[in-house]
């Protein structure tokens, strides 16, 4: 679906108010070595650190969604500068099977960037995941998202960077018509 055919509001552009919204769940809940976080400034989101495999192997941030915050959502657009990495995008919605809370993820990106780039996300891809293992389980259901997230579980060790400037709830234009 192309830009022209969603409307978008901004959930967040990232100013002094989101410095506390953010907060880092990394590999260290389950005896990992990396390292990670959001920082906020100069009107953006910072989410670097760096991965280690050698028992766990990722990084996230997270932030709270307000009830209403996606209802009628069919897409997310950020505007991010990207550096290789593979990240997802993740959602928690309070779902649990097998004994395990449900995380829904999408790919994100993996592309380096030179300056700011708008991608969207559908969230028709999110994918049911626990303890980062595709699960057959319950489908995404905007309206009852708790938590939005970025997570970094590439498999790759060192370094990470990704700066997103805002974040936008995004509504199909073609489902209207």
């Amino acid at each position: 679906m192309s830009a022209d055919e969603l409307q978008c509001t901004v959930l967040t552009a990232f100013g002094p108010e989101e410095a506390g919204a953010w907060f880092a769940v990394n590999d260290n809940v389950m005896g990992g070595r990396s390292l990670g976080g959001p920082v906020v400034e100069d009107g953006a989101l910072l989410f670097s650190g760096s991965i280690n495999t050698n028992g766990g192997g990722f990084s996230s941030v997270r932030r709270q969604l307000q009830n209403g915050d996606l209802a009628g959502a069919t897409h997310l657009a950020f505007t991010l500068v990207g550096d290789g990495r593979g990240y997802a995008l993740t959602f928690q919605t309070g779902a649990r099977e097998f004994g395990g809370l449900v995380s829904f993820q999408a790919p994100l990106t993996s592309a380096v960037h030179s300056e700011p780039t708008e991608v969207h996300v559908s969230l028709a891809d999110l994918r049911p995941r626990i303890f980062g293992r595709s699960v057959r389980g319950p489908v995404f259901e905007a309206e009852d998202a708790r938590t939005l997230g970025i997570i970094l579980a590439d498999g790759r060790d060192g370094p990470f960077a990704l700066r997103v400037e805002k974040i936008s709830v995004c509504r199909s234009l073609l489902s209207e018509a």
